[in-house]
């Protein structure tokens, strides 16, 4: 067992690194937490909601693929990340049950819900049936 969590921690750390060098220099999301979150939705026609976790690897590797929609379709909507170790009220008052899971809200109402990580023509195919 000790291998195999070695090798998982290794996994870990390189998906870690590559998220980290594919980061844009000016993150186009907004941190949503408890203090922010109702606020963001009901401020906002639309609002695309990444739920993720620091440890889970698909995660990872969606990040960059949702900043890229968000950077493109900045302006059209507001593109949120919620972490659901720090903001479990979140995720359970919105029943996300696996991560990656990303809501699409339209006027304070979850519109759509894609779960995994998808690519970016995919969550765009989601996106553009609100714009």
């Amino acid at each position: 067992m000790g291998e195999l969590e070695d090798l998982a921690e290794e996994v870990s750390k390189k998906l870690m690194e590559k998220s980290e060098s594919l980061k844009d220099e000016e993150d186009p999301t907004v941190k949503l937490t408890v203090d922010n979150f109702f606020e963001v939705i009901s401020r906002n026609r639309i609002v695309v909601v990444d739920f993720w976790a620091p440890w889970c690897a698909p995660c990872f590797l969606y990040e960059p693929a949702f900043k890229r929609v968000a950077k493109k379709y900045k302006g059209a909507a507001v593109f949120g990340r919620v972490n659901v170790d720090e903001n479990s009220k979140i995720a359970d008052e919105f029943q996300v049950l696996n991560i990656p899971t990303t809501l699409i809200i339209v006027n304070g109402k979850v519109a759509d819900i894609v779960v995994g990580a998808v690519d970016e023509e995919i969550l765009e195919e989601h996106l553009k049936r609100f714009l």
